[in-house]
């Protein structure tokens, strides 16, 4: 009633201000401007307090109902797998269900455009793996740039390749095979174009500076099933595929790819030991949890730190190994600079190998 007053008394006084030139001012007396600040000041922070408030409000209490975690495979794929331990031990610890929605697809592209456009709640997250930094040398039209429309939460860990060979391919060790693609024109297999084990296989033939026959298809398993089967001559497979084959002594591991031992096969000999281009170390399938842009930072932060203490469980970390999985527990930042990093070292090895990848 007071502000009202005193603003009506303004009024009146702002009329009565006319200059002798005619042109009429409006001029509030100090205490009305006053007045008038002080209210609007006071609207902004009322509208201003109650944003934080929400955005505070929700974090604090993320989860508070059920997250979705896009795979781009299908139902048992190795991507698949992992998201599934890994959400059942977030389900666990967040008191909230973590669901797995599978949505397989030229090569996780329909996942990863699902994770760009959805809401930055920390509602939808996604699995993305090494294909993904490859999308813009695969596909033409993109509609969101790796570089920009993911928010990677945590590294979760890799897939050591191996340098697999079919049973009957008359070589003892990598030297032998290195003379015989020399004197053969041999095949090799890979889960798809544009995944990592297709462009190690690549920058390998290139290495060795001899053709050979490149063939795609759907998956590490069929690879795997027709080196055995003698269709090809070799192929880098990840662990899983490839054990089930090795006890039945249908094919043959000459090396590894990493630069390091894999813990459940430390006698196998390591690529850089027996002359395999270090091109192809850290072109092993891996594996990062990503959020949408925009996603608060507050809920990186949890996901973030369950992430680690989740990979660092000793009944986690057995399992995932058991499977040919390497757990790699790292920040937000890590995990954001090695998705930067592999997508320029694809960046920069494409163009030097002369491949074109595009669909």
């Amino acid at each position: 009633m007071i502000l009202v007053q005193k603003l009506k008394k303004a009024r009146r006084r702002k009329k009565r201000c006319r200059p002798s030139n005619g042109i009429i001012l409006i001029k509030l007396s100090h205490k009305c401007r006053a007045l008038q600040q002080s209210f609007w000041l006071f609207v902004l922070v009322l509208v201003w307090g109650s944003d934080i408030y929400a955005q505070v409000n929700a974090t604090s209490t993320y989860p508070n109902h059920p997250v979705k975690i896009i795979v781009g495979f299908q139902p048992g794929a190795a991507t698949d797998t992992i998201g599934r331990i890994i959400g059942q031990q977030l389900s666990q610890r967040l008191h909230q269900q973590f669901v797995i929605e599978n949505k397989p697809g030229a090569a996780t592209r329909i996942a990863m455009e699902m994770l760009s456009k959805a809401a930055p709640d920390g509602y939808t997250l996604a699995i993305a793996n090494a294909v993904t930094t490859t999308f813009p040398m695969m596909f033409t039209g993109m509609s969101f740039d790796p570089d920009k429309d993911f928010t990677p939460v945590a590294m979760l860990g890799r897939t050591p390749s191996f340098l697999v060979i079919r049973s009957s391919l008359p070589v003892r060790n990598y030297a032998e095979f290195v003379l015989y693609a020399k004197g053969h024109k041999l095949s090799f297999g890979h889960p798809g174009n544009g995944t990592n084990p297709h462009i190690a296989s690549l920058a390998l033939v290139n290495s060795l500076a001899v053709d050979a026959i490149d063939v795609s298809y759907k998956g590490n398993q069929p690879v795997a099933t027709a080196l055995a089967a003698g269709e090809i001559d070799f192929a880098l497979l990840e662990l899983e595929s490839a054990r089930p084959l090795l006890e039945r002594k249908a094919i043959k591991i000459l090396a590894i790819t990493e630069p390091s031992a894999f813990p459940l096969q430390p006698d196998i000999p390591l690529g850089r030991d027996v002359g395999i281009t270090m091109e192809i170390e850290s072109l092993t399938p891996w594996y990062i949890l990503l959020a949408p842009p925009g996603t608060a930072d507050q809920i990186i932060q949890i996901l973030t730190q369950e992430i680690r203490d989740i990979l660092n469980m000793p009944d986690v970390r057995d399992k995932l190994l058991s499977m040919g999985f390497e757990p790699e527990s790292t920040n937000q930042t890590e995990a954001a600079n090695y998705f930067l990093a592999h997508r320029q070292k694809i960046l920069s090895l494409l163009p030097k190998l002369g491949i074109s990848i595009k669909n």
